[in-house]
């Protein structure tokens, strides 16, 4: 029986070109990538596409991703196999994310496919993460919202929404939180490696002022950060879970918000032995994400607070 994939394009490198030295997006671009496989992989798959908008996805924002979410959510309740939605890479993990939580990740194959280059750019890896998306897909390899991405000098791995790691500095990889990327794409095929994550649905709202404010680790940091009109607080700790709790300044930043009743949460904190900071946790209010990334904890605060 012929597969049916619903492909959504929404901008993103993937669907930009380089023009003047500008990177921008190209609706030219769009359906390079869906020819591209049917030349090398042939005709075996019905591609109905659609797009809600198309932007860089650095400019995403709350119309833009409630957009993305009816249109996906929408199809759904139609025949498809599973869904490919083109995307950019700076955005990537909190969309993934949305998605996840307005779904409940239980669904057909949902898969984001990026690329680091524009696709002419020989570097681009955005074919080969359509292809093995298409693969994925094809083969029935999961339910739920993944993303689909090739590191340099690595295999195409597949990603849980919630498991994706924000990027480092200046640097295009994707790796999932631990190491724990859910398959890999092998000369054999897709290799199943982890576990699918499930997650509770919520309420696709996303208010234009998420209210949330994120205060980075960083030494001599005065937290001197306002806390009028805020509805709560994340803080990304240093790689190892840790918070200056010897220092005064955050002291009195987190008494601030005890007094104003906004919770303090604390992201990617492991399981397991802790060092001695983190004793202060408790007293100062702070409560820890165990496990839980900055994309995934951001977007699902988002649309909890979300009126």
């Amino acid at each position: 029986m012929r597969m049916k994939i619903l492909v959504i394009f929404t901008g993103g490198t993937i669907g930009s070109s380089l023009s003047d030295g500008w990177i921008s997006t190209d609706s030219s671009t769009r359906y390079k990538i869906i020819d591209t496989y049917r030349q090398n992989h042939g005709d075996d798959v019905t591609f109905v596409t659609r797009s809600p908008y198309s932007i860089l996805s650095e400019n995403l924002s709350a119309q833009t991703l409630s957009a993305l979410v009816n249109e996906v959510t929408a199809a759904l309740n139609e025949d498809f196999d599973g869904i490919i939605v083109t995307y950019g890479t700076d955005t990537l993990q909190f969309s993934a994310a949305a998605l996840a939580y307005a779904t409940g990740n239980d669904t057909v194959p949902i898969v984001l496919v990026s690329s680091n280059y524009p696709l002419d750019d020989p570097r681009a890896n955005g074919n080969a993460n359509f292809r093995a998306a298409v693969s994925f897909i094809k083969n029935a390899c999961g339910r739920g919202v993944f993303i689909s991405y090739k590191n340099a000098g690595n295999a195409v791995m597949f990603h849980n929404a919630l498991e994706a790691l924000g990027h480092l500095e200046s640097d295009d990889a994707v790796f999932s939180m631990h190491g724990n990327a859910y398959a890999v794409e092998t000369a054999d095929g897709i290799q199943i490696t982890g576990k699918a994550l499930p997650c509770d649905k919520l309420e696709a709202k996303f208010a234009e002022d998420s209210r949330i404010l994120v205060a980075e680790l960083h030494p001599a940091n005065g937290y001197s950060y306002s806390l009028e009109n805020c509805r709560a607080v994340i803080l990304r700790p240093y790689h190892s879970g840790t918070l200056n709790t010897a220092s005064p300044a955050f002291t009195a930043f987190c008494e601030r918000a005890i007094k104003m009743n906004i919770p303090v949460y604390v992201v990617n904190v492991p399981d397991g032995a802790a060092y001695a900071s983190s004793k202060a946790f408790d007293d100062l209010g702070i409560t820890p994400l165990f496990n839980e990334t900055f994309a995934s904890a951001y977007v699902r605060l988002w649309m909890q607070l979300s009126e």
